[in-house]
């Protein structure tokens, strides 16, 4: 179940902006207890907005019950829509020319992939590397405590939890979930002096990733030496022509921008009037300036034409 998906419907009855941030850190719970903070903050706000919430059951969108050793912290299905978006031209076409379509993309791909892949120098993937990075860079609010052996007790702002080196665990369960180092635990290598890098997941190395790529598609000849199968050929589905031209994109969120996905949606936000300077209208709407360009009634009328 997709996270973004699940607060899209679920904030067409609760459209609170602050509502929108306490969803994404309910969703982003590591662990049990952090999940149970952010659902109580948000449910004191909105009590019906947590039992229609709830109604979605949480552990199929919430970090806090993934399962360890999945390597994936992702609670969104965008990797879903990105493929279909990626061969959405390619679905509008007969099924033997759709097939070649996406064999020669995907052909396409593990090659652009598994030459890209030779120049990198680095040990881990660079989308990786720049996560990692952002991690570290937490490490600031962190406070670490030693105990003489593989122990660590790493206090956050407010909050406190252990590590253990030995075991690659941390309390917080994201190293658990995601493979990669969490603050906390970056900051207790920082503590050892060394480097957080070097205990990420194989599965993120650049090893592995050339190892995806290794296997590539063969190339295939004209369909006229394609061999003849002995089954009967199908018949084509029934035509059923539907009203309007069929849509392409997917059905977009009101809070997505209409154009660009680069560009942040308007819709939701204040609007400044430049004429007199107040919020709730536009200049054109400004009655203060269409009382100011009306002409005074006592003004009296001059013609242009000199001959009356």
């Amino acid at each position: 179940m997709c996270a973004r998906h699940i607060y899209a419907n679920w904030r067409k009855r609760h459209r609170l902006q602050e509502y929108q941030k306490r969803f994404w850190k309910i969703a982003r719970s590591s662990n049990a207890v952090l999940f149970n903070h952010y659902k109580s903050k948000l449910a004191n706000k909105t009590p019906m907005g947590w039992e229609d919430l709830e109604k979605t059951n949480p552990i199929h969108w919430c970090r806090a019950w993934f399962k360890l050793g999945s390597n994936c912290d992702s609670v969104e299905n965008n990797i879903c829509e990105s493929f279909n978006n990626w061969i959405i031209e390619a679905r509008f076409k007969p099924i033997i020319t759709m097939l070649e379509d996406i064999r020669m993309k995907v052909t396409r791909r593990i090659q652009e992939n598994k030459t890209n892949s030779e120049r990198w120098t680095m040990g881990i993937c660079p989308n990786i590397l720049k996560k990692i990075n952002k991690i570290r860079h937490a490490t600031q609010f962190c406070l670490v405590l030693w105990n003489g052996s593989s122990g660590f007790e790493v206090r956050e702002k407010k909050w406190r939890f252990t590590d253990d080196l030995s075991a690659n665990t941390c309390s917080c369960r994201y190293w658990q979930i995601s493979g990669i180092p969490c603050q906390h635990a970056c900051a207790a290598y920082f503590k050892m002096a060394e480097e957080p890098n070097n205990h990420v997941n194989m599965c993120f190395s650049i090893d592995q990733y050339r190892n995806t790529y290794q296997d590539v598609l063969q190339p295939v000849e004209h369909e006229s030496v394609w061999p003849l199968s002995t089954n009967p050929r199908p018949l084509p589905p029934r035509v059923k022509k539907m009203p309007g031209s069929p849509k392409r994109a997917r059905r977009k969120d009101p809070t997505e921008a209409a154009g660009s996905s680069t560009k942040s949606s308007k819709r939701g936000g204040s609007v400044k009037c430049g004429f007199c300077h107040e919020k709730g209208h536009n200049s054109r709407g400004c009655k203060k300036k269409m009382v100011s360009i009306q002409l005074p009634l006592n003004i009296p009328y001059f013609s242009l034409d000199h001959t009356r």
